[in-house]
């Protein structure tokens, strides 16, 4: 199994006297996700693994996660594809979290969360490909320029990129359309939106430049504004008018936009299925909660790499077959 191979290679990375129960460490992670609880409370090997853990830096944990996502394309048979990239978050309690953080809406006990960018493939068929974390003084633009490079290197050919309203930003358009990246973006309605909407009677494209600052100078991005009144949501509630989609693109104007727009759907429903296995730590320490999330990552790609040929098993059966296997050494 590929998640053998991520844990082993970090921890080989970092202690060339390898003492450590491989299949016991993997066991009792897999049994945390599906019970979505704390490792520590679950087995006994969490602090021989957070020891190896705080050894490492985010480069190798990427570059083992790397290895099995190049791994999951080749046996999933992706070629063309569409992207989304999203953010995600994990909710923080402790009181040590500092920058590694970022302060979110008061939710279930606490306004501190720490946050990940996510990129995944959404079509033809759902794989998580890499997660950035987001930390307080971060740039989003420059971790997505991260996350598009990585993308752009794998095999892989990028028929789009998807993005929901919180990534519409004049300088992340200006770097997809100078790299000629498609990109499909939902534009929160604000004046200019506003503007244009009043123009519109079924569907309409507009010119439209995104101001923006950046090293201490006015910048502008060039976009397509495509609206579409909506004909999917145009019954009126309490004399609302009907609805508009509003989105910033280099595709060509199409009421097909709509349904490719929906296909990031897919990537809301992929963080549903990663809450399934979030895998809890006590550990304050933001390498080891990344560590955990990218290992929750790697089930859920596993699972969609084995729904190729089984898709009628549904996750949590899947989670537990593999943690049956760890933990009867039927896996070397």
């Amino acid at each position: 199994m590929s998640i053998r191979k991520y844990i082993k290679n970090i921890i080989k990375n970092i202690s060339q006297n390898l003492r450590v129960a491989i299949n016991k460490i993997i066991s009792e992670i897999i049994e945390a996700a599906r019970t979505i609880s704390y490792v520590e409370t679950v087995g006994n090997k969490a602090d021989t693994l957070h020891r190896h853990i705080k050894n490492t830096d985010e480069r190798m944990l990427k570059k083992a996660f790397e290895f099995n996502t190049r791994k999951a394309i080749a046996r999933m048979g992706l070629g063309n594809v569409t992207l989304a990239i999203d953010s995600t978050k994990e909710l923080y309690y402790g009181k040590n979290g500092k920058l590694n953080v970022r302060q979110i809406k008061y939710e279930k006990g606490t306004d501190e969360a720490f946050s990940y960018i996510v990129l995944s493939v959404v079509e033809p068929r759902p794989l998580p490909l890499m997660a950035l974390p987001y930390k307080q003084g971060e740039d989003k633009t420059t971790l997505v320029k991260e996350l598009l490079e990585y993308a752009r290197s794998l095999s892989i050919t990028i028929k789009t990129v998807l993005f929901d309203r919180g990534f519409y930003i004049g300088d992340l358009i200006s770097y997809l359309s100078s790299e000629k990246i498609k990109y499909l973006i939902f534009v929160p309605q604000n004046e200019a939106m506003k503007k244009f909407i009043e123009q519109t009677d079924k569907i309409a494209s507009f010119d439209h430049i995104i101001k923006y600052k950046k090293h201490m100078s006015s910048w502008g991005a060039n976009t397509r504004i495509v609206v579409i009144k909506s004909q999917f949501f145009n019954r009126k509630i309490n004399h609302i008018e009907d609805c508009y989609w509003c989105f910033a693109t280099n595709l060509r104007q199409s009421l097909y936009l709509i349904s490719r727009y929906k296909q990031r759907w897919q990537i809301e429903t992929d963080f549903r299925v990663h809450d399934e296995a979030r895998i809890k730590s006590k550990s304050n320490e933001p390498i080891i909660r990344y560590f955990y999330f990218l290992t929750s990552l790697i089930l859920v790609g596993n699972w969609e790499v084995n729904r190729v040929l089984h898709p009628e098993v549904c996750f949590k059966r899947y989670l537990k077959f593999i943690q049956g296997k760890f933990e009867r050494n039927e896996i070397t």
